[in-house]
């Protein structure tokens, strides 16, 4: 059990089928693909609230416009993401005892996208507890797929002969089931803030390398917020985390 889990790797295509160097029967279609991520969460009574996050390094993901979407009730909402130059992060919520379908794309509402066909985007996707911090265990299964649309040869003149392909991904841990929990910390000094905790916010990690000395049970005022200077627990810079993580989704959300 754990707070994060990978899931699958993933495939973001609108190209040819075929290289057209390559393609001397004249058989190759344009193939429009993009990921799917069923989740279900199987608790009874606690909805999940989710990170999907998305890594890919050669092209990034910010080489070409994509759009995501999620479903659980049947209309898919449009999300934005929380961007890096290599990794977009999107949040979601599942109901107890629900299912919701997560969508990533080309964005190819931009015809540019669709003409062109030179969108491909490789990369894993990995999938966290947006509350990392409580006492909940959360039953998740995860169906990761590609689905794709092969475009008429002559598109967009021909306009009617589509077709369709879907087929599942083996995911990272061999199975569909995956359990998430949150993390439970009894209050003691900051002197022993776990690795693996700094690991969740990048910033509070920068800040403690450069002032090692803020470990301390009765540090000074720090400003900004990060570690006030009553701070002496654990449970208490956890705390800020948590503001610091709902500030970027609030970001993210506003954009």
């Amino acid at each position: 059990m754990a707070v994060s889990t990978v899931v699958s790797t993933f495939e973001l295509l609108v190209k040819p089928l075929v290289q057209p160097a390559a393609d001397i029967l004249g058989a190759g279609r344009t193939i429009i693909q993009g990921y799917f991520l069923t989740i279900s969460n199987l608790n009874s009574s606690t909805p999940v609230r989710l990170r999907v996050n998305f890594t890919a390094q050669s092209p990034n993901l910010n080489s070409q416009p994509l759009l995501a979407f999620f479903d659980v009730a049947g209309s898919n909402q449009p999300l934005i993401p929380f961007s890096t130059p290599t990794t977009q992060t999107y949040v979601i919520s599942i109901p107890p005892r629900d299912t919701g379908l997560f969508l990533l794309q080309p964005d190819v509402t931009d015809r540019r996208v669709v003409t062109s066909a030179d969108t491909e985007i490789r990369g894993f996707v990995t999938l966290s507890l947006a509350n990392l911090f409580g006492s909940n265990s959360f039953d998740l299964l995860l169906t990761p797929q590609q689905r794709g649309t092969f475009l008429p040869q002559n598109f967009p003149t021909d306009n009617v002969d589509f077709d369709q392909l879907a087929y599942a991904l083996p995911t990272a841990t061999g199975g569909s089931k995956v359990t998430l929990t949150q993390f439970q910390f009894p209050i003691f000094p900051i002197r022993q803030l776990p690795p693996e905790i700094l690991e969740l916010d990048p910033g509070l990690a920068e800040i403690i390398r450069e002032n090692p000395d803020r470990l301390n049970p009765n540090p000074p005022n720090l400003g900004n917020g990060v570690i006030s200077e009553t701070t002496d627990s654990l449970q208490q810079v956890l705390s800020t985390m948590v503001e610091r993580i709902s500030e970027l989704e609030t970001q993210a959300t506003n954009r």
